[in-house]
């Protein structure tokens, strides 16, 4: 009941959501308050055309994607001990695998580990537990992607976890009873910044191993980068939440 009433908020605060509650608050206004009401029509309308394109969408990102890449060849005498992945999100009960899968982004990571793996033959952690009930735990979804697409598996699946804060925390007591501290950490660029906060505050030496950076550029032509599309509406969608999870998490730690 408490998931589910927090992606309720998240979908109403977060864009799209925000933005259709304005342009609905404008027009239930309109009669009334007619300067106020189409004030808020445009700027809904506004806000959603900025937020819908690669430029806008990409700068944003790059307010997040501070920290530097690993290099594209890993020293194989790394001092690292294991190799964290941080679940997501995953398709349900996809009729072609018959069986749920990773969301596209948890594949992002999950590639980069293995990328990673393959050169310091370092034991992977796979993080992530089960948002609602009756469903197989993230991780034991991302493990099941290990071993029939890349041949390999992870030593450790932590299943309990719902949010960055318990993947550190139950993370830390699967590896610690090993000895295990010094890991590379793999999420994508824009959520680094705050998971690497929390493994390290929980005891963790975090390498940071981040993939996918969005601000690196594209190979649209810059009047294309202007149009609107739903791709970058998703990635504004995802920044804006992931600046909010920084704020939350200053907020309580300060």
């Amino acid at each position: 009941m408490e998931t589910s009433i927090l992606y309720i908020i998240k979908s109403m605060v977060m864009p799209p959501g925000l933005i259709i509650f304005l342009a609905i608050s404008g027009l239930l206004m309109i009669n009334r308050y007619r300067k106020t009401g189409k004030s808020l029509i445009l700027i809904s309308i506004l806000t959603l055309y900025f937020l819908s394109t690669t430029y806008v969408s990409r700068q944003l990102a790059g307010l997040l994607e501070t920290t530097p890449s690993l290099p594209v060849t890993i020293p194989v005498d790394t001092d690292r001990q294991a190799i964290i992945v941080l679940g997501g999100a995953r398709y349900v009960d996809m009729p072609e695998y018959g069986k749920p899968i990773p969301h596209a982004y948890v594949l992002e990571r999950l590639r980069y580990a293995v990328h990673i793996q393959k050169q310091t033959h370092l034991p992977i952690l796979v993080t992530g537990g089960r948002v609602f009930p009756g469903s197989e735990s993230e991780a034991h979804i991302m493990n099941q992607v290990l071993i029939d697409s890349f041949q390999t598996s992870a030593r450790w699946l932590e299943e309990e976890s719902r949010n960055t804060a318990q993947n550190a925390e139950n993370s830390y007591q699967l590896l610690d009873k090993e000895g295990i501290r010094r890991i590379y950490l793999v999420t994508h660029s824009t959520h680094m910044k705050r998971a690497t906060a929390i493994f390290t505050s929980q005891g963790f030496d975090v390498r940071p191993a981040p993939t996918i950076h969005y601000s690196a550029g594209t190979n649209l032509p810059p009047l294309m980068q202007w149009l609107p599309r739903s791709n970058a509406l998703q990635l504004s969608h995802d920044v804006l939440y992931e600046l909010l999870g920084q704020w939350w998490y200053s907020f309580r730690h300060n």
